[in-house]
């Protein structure tokens, strides 16, 4: 059983039932310790996402992830911020990258999931 990622009537993404619940729930709470909106309307076994909301909570994962450096921090975002980059990209969304710090971060993200 699959659970679909939507982009307006596109599927960006579907991966195991177990895994797109698991993600959903790292996300918003993400986005709840950020204090931003995930961007998500999860349903029974599929999310539509609001891209530009979205975007605004990825950004922010991009450069919180960048600035705080706590080791702990830096391993829990890793397991939700590659594939929240991805989703950005495969739904048509930017990210601004600021630093050569978070341009590398994509890089790596991006080979972590090809």
């Amino acid at each position: 059983m699959s659970y679909y990622f939507e982009v307006g009537d596109e599927t960006v993404w579907n991966p195991a039932s177990r895994v797109g619940e698991l993600y959903v729930g790292m996300l918003e709470a993400a986005a709840a310790v950020l204090k931003v909106p995930s961007g998500l309307t999860p349903g029974a076994d599929e999310s539509y996402i609001d891209m530009p909301v979205f975007e605004v909570l990825v950004q922010k994962m991009l450069a919180y992830r960048i600035e705080v450096g706590h080791p702990a921090m830096s391993i829990m975002l890793d397991g939700i911020l590659p594939l929240s980059i991805m989703l950005v990209e495969k739904g048509g969304g930017t990210l601004a990258v600021t630093t050569e710090q978070e341009r590398r971060y994509l890089t790596e993200a991006r080979d972590k999931l090809l």
